[in-house]
């Protein structure tokens, strides 16, 4: 299960109602405001509204006092819809904040080959970064973000960065990730591409480091500030029968043979 939390300033406000108002068009705009007011922790909307004008920390998104009010108001809505709204601002904040974020990862990668046989230029090259970019911002972004959370609020912070720590492989532990949103509702396993991990560690507060390949092309990962005994033991749960579970439990075990027959080990 994830924590979802976003900064309640009045930009993040206002584009949380024009996402609301996609998700629910049949409910009174006054019904969504005052829910989502709730939603975030408030008495009430303009209770939300002074306090996005002011100098705030993050707030935790509640959906069951979202659905709460709404359903006071005889409206049956599941508290999901105010995480992924909520989750398509974070998401749009952390892109505009990272100008080489795609869905694939950081920056723009090689030139690819095209299937005339030719490769990329530049200019093809950046427009094909873009589209990927953009797809950062469609809804299918949101559920590998919130499951990506909910991964990494079990993830252990290290004050630097760490080696093997890479993104591209603790996608695939979030991806194999079995959890739900708060209400019980299915989550994960699910599909995270590269470049939405990132985002949500971003999100999160993680620190990120790039990387480039021996022609200085970003790598399109990054690694991060992450515990990687953590991710480890993370793996070994999440995915037992991963070849990197696998050779862990073989190397423990000969660590263990080791401590226990020093002397046959030396043979």
């Amino acid at each position: 299960m994830f924590e979802l939390k976003i900064n309640p300033n009045f930009e993040n406000l206002e584009a949380a109602k024009r996402e609301l108002l996609k998700k629910l068009p049949t409910v009174k705009s006054s019904h969504r405001c005052e829910a989502l007011g709730r939603g975030l922790g408030y008495g009430s909307h303009s209770a939300a509204r002074v306090a996005s004008k002011l100098t705030a920390d993050p707030v935790t998104v509640d959906g069951q006092a979202f659905r709460k009010y709404l359903e006071s108001q005889g409206f049956n809505v599941s508290p999901n819809v105010l995480y992924r709204a909520i989750a398509k601002v974070a998401i749009a904040n952390v892109v505009t904040a990272n100008e080489f974020l795609s869905i694939w990862g950081i920056g723009f990668g090689r030139s690819q080959r095209k299937p005339d046989g030719k490769w990329e230029d530049p200019h093809e090259r950046y427009a094909r970064f873009k589209e990927h970019r953009s797809e950062l911002l469609d809804d299918y972004a949101i559920t590998p973000f919130l499951l990506s959370l909910a991964l990494l609020a079990r993830v252990v912070r290290t004050k630097t960065i760490r080696q093997g720590t890479g993104s591209y492989g603790v996608k695939h532990i979030a991806e194999n990730f079995k959890c739900t949103y708060p209400d019980g509702e299915k989550l994960g396993p699910h599909y995270v591409p590269n470049g939405v991990l990132i985002a949500a560690a971003i999100h999160a507060g993680f620190m990120t480091k790039s990387h480039f390949d021996e022609l200085g092309y970003h790598s399109l990962n990054v690694t991060f500030n992450m515990s990687k005994r953590c991710l480890d033991d993370l793996d070994d749960e999440i995915r037992p029968d991963s070849g990197r579970s696998q050779d862990r439990r073989r190397a423990e075990e000969r660590r263990r043979l080791r401590k226990a027959s020093p002397t046959l080990w030396g043979l």
